[in-house]
């Protein structure tokens, strides 16, 4: 099959990233998929009222502009292409293996973390960090005319950051049923820290809830500082504790 992986980072490139984006695009090749990385290209061509609207909240604008990237590349001619956030990190490609997507296809988390009284919650949800359509889905254009949509209708001090990202699909899918892989999912800042101290009943929870399907995974840089996340590529690319 001839796919295309995307992903896109700003100019300063932390080494952790670099780890993400490698570890994505040795994947790519030993699947034979070429591989594209952007800049703030890639958010050319969006509507300017969507960027008004949005101002510098680049996941928003990163959410539309995946998109219309995604849409160009299957114009072009790619049977299938795949998003990959730049914070996501593949430890086990050949878990993962070729991505077959007959529409759309987006992956799946558990996502464990306390509650208000302490208690270990999971909670599961589709995601777009890891995501990809076949050329001629009904699902790429009708997503990006709802996300362009909803921003539009949107009180702006009511947009939150997963609006037309995670809580849309997820929304979506339950009551459209997309493809879903379980196979690229999310670490909690809770697992985080379970893996980067040797274990924890997070990182428990996550096992037992998740198996072994667990190949790779968005580190959500967003809510982990930095540090932690360069130990954290170390480690689970070394070891692959997760399924451990």
């Amino acid at each position: 099959m001839q796919a295309l992986v995307i992903q896109s980072h700003g100019d300063s490139v932390a080494d952790w990233i670099g780890s993400c984006t490698a570890s994505v695009r040795r994947w790519a090749e030993l699947q034979g998929y070429g591989y594209r990385f952007l800049g703030d290209e890639l958010f050319d061509g969006l509507p300017d009222a969507y960027v008004r609207k949005v101002a510098a909240r680049k996941p928003i604008l990163a959410d539309l502009g995946r998109l219309l990237r995604m849409q160009e590349a299957l114009d072009e001619g790619f049977e299938a292409v795949v998003w990959a956030d730049a914070d996501l990190l593949i430890w086990a490609p050949e878990r993962l293996g070729p991505v077959v997507v007959e529409d759309a296809l987006f992956g799946r988390e558990c996502w464990v973390q306390p509650d208000r009284r302490g208690r270990l919650k999971v909670h599961r949800s589709l995601h777009n960090a890891f995501c990809g359509f076949a050329r001629g889905s009904v699902v790429l254009p009708f997503l990006t005319r709802a996300t362009s949509n909803i921003i539009a209708s949107a009180a702006a001090e009511r947009i939150s950051p997963q609006m037309v990202g995670p809580k849309l699909v997820t929304a979506l899918h339950s009551i459209a049923g997309f493809e879903v892989t379980d196979a690229v999912g999310a670490l909690s800042p809770s697992v985080i820290e379970d893996l980067l101290g040797g274990g924890g009943l997070a990182l428990d929870r996550l096992r037992s809830e998740c198996g072994n399907v667990l190949a790779g995974a968005n580190l959500c840089a967003s809510l982990v500082g930095e540090k932690p996340l360069a130990e954290l590529c170390q480690t689970l690319l070394l070891r692959g504790c997760i399924s451990a």
